[in-house]
């Protein structure tokens, strides 16, 4: 089950390489529209808006690309999981910082 959910967040990462960047539509437009809709399209632009942050966030913590890029990963499914629970939606980004930010401390401690 833990494998499909990863695979699913690679497919968004791919395409969110491609997709539109949900221009005019706020963070928290953009989450509202994935948690109540699974609006695909909303959650590719969070991810193309805030994913060079995350991976910047993980690639400071590990130093090591494959382990950032790793943590980014683990980053977005975090999200997958727990979008419903962001209460205050407007600060995604701020949300999704602290996420990479403890994935990369976690991953650190792990090695």
């Amino acid at each position: 089950m833990a494998t499909n959910a990863v695979n699913r967040v690679i497919r968004h990462l791919h395409r969110a390489a491609l997709g539109p960047d949900g221009a005019g539509l706020t963070d928290g437009e953009l989450l509202e529209r994935y948690v109540n809709r699974r609006d695909e399209a909303a959650f590719e632009a969070l991810v193309r808006r805030h994913g060079p942050m995350v991976l910047g966030v993980c690639r400071r913590g590990l130093r090591n690309e494959a382990d950032a890029e790793d943590a980014l990963q683990a980053t977005f499914l975090v999200l997958v999981r727990k979008a419903a629970s962001i209460r205050a939606r407007a600060t995604v980004s701020n949300w999704l910082y602290g996420v990479a930010h403890n994935t990369a401390l976690k991953a650190n401690a792990m090695k």
